[in-house]
């Protein structure tokens, strides 16, 4: 048994009262963290210009499913450009002894698929004749001359910009 002043205290109460402090110290201290909490949670959930974090959440997501959207409609240009005619290929000769100018030619146009067509103009003194035949995968079902052929290989190594 303790004496404090003319009081007896016993054991049992010093232990209680020494409890209740600790944990008295321990709730302050929780205490001041939580409103340590609490001050950067406001600074943060609060931002500039009358923003908050939800609406710049908000923000970032859209911006996200927009830029998905975009890379969605690269992908399908991408995909759509291959179909296009961007190879070209240009012979120009002289198919007649009796004229003295390469005004003749062969024109290859051809997709990256080396689909698409062959187009010959032949210059005369009298006339011009145009020709034309489709290009399939990089061949065709026509025969074609040694101006064509040149053509058609120039197109499928070249790429215009």
């Amino acid at each position: 048994m303790f004496h404090v002043g003319s009081y007896a205290v016993g054991l049992p109460l010093v232990v209680s009262v020494g409890t209740a402090l600790c944990a008295l110290v321990v709730a302050l201290v929780a205490l001041a963290m939580a409103v340590k909490d609490r001050r950067r949670m406001s600074r943060l959930l609060v931002g500039k210009a009358d923003s908050n974090l939800e609406d710049n959440v908000a923000a970032v997501f859209e911006q996200s499913l927009k830029w998905k959207q975009v890379q969605a409609e690269v992908e399908a240009i991408s995909e759509q450009q291959r179909n296009c005619l961007s190879r070209t290929g240009l012979v120009r000769f002289n198919p007649f002894d009796d004229t003295g100018a390469d005004l003749s030619f062969s024109l290859a146009i051809l997709s990256d698929q080396r689909d698409g067509v062959v187009l010959t103009s032949l210059w005369g003194r009298d006339e011009v004749r145009i020709y034309a035949k489709p290009i399939r995968g990089g061949t065709c079902n026509y025969p074609l001359s040694p101006e064509e052929r040149q053509a058609v290989d120039l197109a499928k190594s070249r790429r215009v910009p």
